[in-house]
């Protein structure tokens, strides 16, 4: 079933610069001149006779610059959480004032969090973020343990995290979309399930007649953002910079609206705080993203600390100024008893004006699905490298140089998500499986302090820092199946379980599939697809 052409075996702990040795294969000659000797262990591997993908090798391209990194954060973080998590924070907290600081630590945990991405993700500047610091951040330790957890988590982000994802936002932007464009009693629940799913649905279309972008238009908003991706990462980047001068509107927009009715709040005595940083921290996911796309940012070494550093402070001030606006105008009655505390913010304040926040609202979500197909699929290559995954997601389209059998693995799975339509349901599964990882990130971080102590550092966070963010990873983990047991939290351990099981037949007892090399081969054909080679200039 998983490729064997592309498996490596995990690295000894000692072994020199094992990464690049891992990654291997390559032929542009920018990298054989790199900076990093271990860079020449790259052409010292040869290509089996049974190689699916022989000989022609090309880079994805950096185009992500400082601005486009700190768009890219901004575009990922700012979405459909800041319009639905300050019910959910201000329910648990019941004190107006007890509530924006939630929101403020929230922030800083958030930060803290990106900062220790920042650092371990200098260290291993190439894309696939959590897998490739399990994998060799862990695995410096202990190579074996490192490789488990890093197919575990290519598995769970494959198959859970990011369709999940995009379904749920899929389904946002369907909702707030038809919220939009029908009368007040609000979109029945099989439009907005029926919406989405068509929606994904034509992608797979596309992809296979390529079919022209212009005429879809009309028809889905995710075709359309695959689209895009598929055909051009300038083009998804510049998208998603235009995404946040709209969604940055919007929010200015619901800022000074409530400057001009601040006024006071009131405060009880707390005793939920936990449940309150679980929905704020939701409203704060994507601080990491910008490590999965190491291979195409300028100077990775600067721009990604400095992008993450950035975005996430306009973030704190964005989210702060926000709920301030929220309070200002809504009672806490109001607040909890609104679905959209957007919609309802508009309906206080801009009267009939606000008919086209619901539209604005879901073009903001839509930002946030287009940086997900951005940056998906790019999980899917980096774990078919190691041979997690089938050969064929290792490569990208030789003439427009993206990862298009990711993109299209994706939006399949995320049709699967969208057929159930409870969103709660797949929030929680997708934020008790994330901060798992999110933890063993933090502990890599720490284990390359020790097993990597000589290696560059642009910045380097305090380990009193980082393990504070394993006691708040922990602290997720924990609470919510404490306070609030469901069977999501079943289904994912046993959809973690299932991973180790293919793991052990497919990668420890290295079970191969003529089958799977003949599908390997007919996709690289009908696609036009190359394997592709590891991008390590800094």
């Amino acid at each position: 079933m998983l490729s064997q052409t592309n498996r490596v075996e995990p690295t000894d702990p000692n072994a020199h610069a094992n990464f690049t040795s891992v990654q291997g294969r390559h032929t542009s000659s920018s990298v054989i001149k790199s900076r990093h000797s271990s860079s020449e262990l790259i052409n010292q591997v040869d290509y089996s006779e049974n190689e699916v993908f022989p000989h022609e090798k090309k880079t994805l391209k950096r185009n992500l610059g400082l601005f486009s990194g700190i768009s890219f954060i901004v575009s990922m973080i700012i979405g459909s959480g800041i319009f639905i998590s300050p019910k959910g924070v201000l329910r648990e907290t019941h004190s107006v004032g007890l509530c924006l600081v939630i929101w403020a630590l929230c922030g800083f945990i958030a930060l803290s969090g990106a900062l220790c991405y920042a650092e371990i993700g200098t260290i291993l500047p190439l894309s696939g973020s959590e897998l490739v610091y399990m994998k060799e951040g862990i695995g410096s330790v202990h190579a074996r343990i490192g490789d488990v957890l890093a197919f575990v988590f290519n598995w769970a982000n494959t198959f859970i995290l990011q369709p999940s994802t995009i379904a749920i936002l899929s389904l946002t932007f369907s909702t707030y979309f038809l919220s939009g464009v029908m009368d007040s009693c609000g979109p029945p629940i099989e439009l907005v399930k029926i919406l989405a799913i068509f929606a994904i649905g034509l992608l797979d279309y596309f992809n296979l007649f390529y079919l022209d972008l212009l005429d879809l238009c009309m028809h889905c908003h995710v075709v359309i953002l695959a689209n895009v991706n598929a055909l051009s990462v300038t083009v998804a980047n510049r998208l998603n910079i235009i995404f946040v001068i709209l969604k940055t509107i919007i929010i200015l927009v619901i800022v000074i609206g409530g400057l001009v009715r601040i006024g006071k709040g009131t405060t009880n005595n707390p005793f939920s705080v936990a449940l309150a940083f679980y929905s704020g921290l939701w409203a704060y996911g994507g601080w990491g993203s910008l490590n999965t796309v190491t291979e195409e940012i300028k100077n990775p070494k600067r721009n990604l600390w400095l992008s993450i550093v950035v975005a996430l402070s306009l973030a704190i001030i964005v989210y702060v100024l926000t709920n301030i606006s929220y309070f200002t105008v809504m009672s806490k009655d109001e607040l909890l008893n609104s679905n959209a505390v957007a919609v309802t913010w508009g309906e206080a304040v801009l009267g009939p004006v606000s008919r086209g926040l619901p539209i604005l609202i879901s073009v903001s979500t839509l930002a946030n699905v287009n940086g997900l197909l951005f940056f998906s699929a790019r999980y899917c290559m980096v774990g078919a490298r190691y041979g997690y995954l089938p050969e064929v997601f290792s490569c990208i389209q030789k003439q427009r140089l993206t990862p298009l059998p990711g993109i299209l693995l994706q939006t399949i799975f995320a049709i699967c998500y969208c057929i159930p339509s409870d969103i709660d349901s797949l929030i929680t599964l997708f934020s008790f499986v994330s901060w798992v990882f999110s933890g063993l990130t933090f502990f890599a971080t720490v284990c390359c302090r020790f097993t990597k102590p000589d290696a560059h550092r642009t910045i380097k966070v305090p380990i009193p820092l980082i393990i504070l963010m394993l006691l708040v990873a922990l602290y997720l983990i924990i609470a919510p199946v404490i306070s609030s047991p469901n069977i999501g939290f079943l289904v994912a351990a046993l959809v973690l379980l299932v991973g180790l099981i293919f793991y052990y037949l497919f990668v420890f007892r290295k079970m191969k599939s003529t089958f799977m090399k003949k599908i390997n081969s007919f996709l690289q054909e009908f696609f036009d697809l190359t394997q592709a080679a590891v991008n390590t200039e800094a």
